[in-house]
């Protein structure tokens, strides 16, 4: 497994946590499970790519893991 090279500080680990969760909810997915981590890696990896506001990882999430 690669590790992210990025390094997230107090703020940017609150966006990423409240982003996914709002993600699960939204999306009705248990927050505990193998698509709600996979939704944190892809949100990790926005984050790495630029992705560091709320809305602006909210929207590239969304987009990201759109069906």
């Amino acid at each position: 497994m690669k590790l992210p090279a990025i390094t997230l500080n107090d703020g940017d680990v609150e966006v990423l946590m409240s982003v996914v969760d709002a993600w699960c909810r939204r999306n009705h997915i248990d927050p505990e499970s193998e698509r709600a981590s996979a939704a944190t890696a892809t949100a990790v990896d926005l984050m790495e790519a630029g992705f560091r506001t709320h809305e602006g990882l909210s929207v590239a999430l969304a987009n990201a893991l759109a069906v």
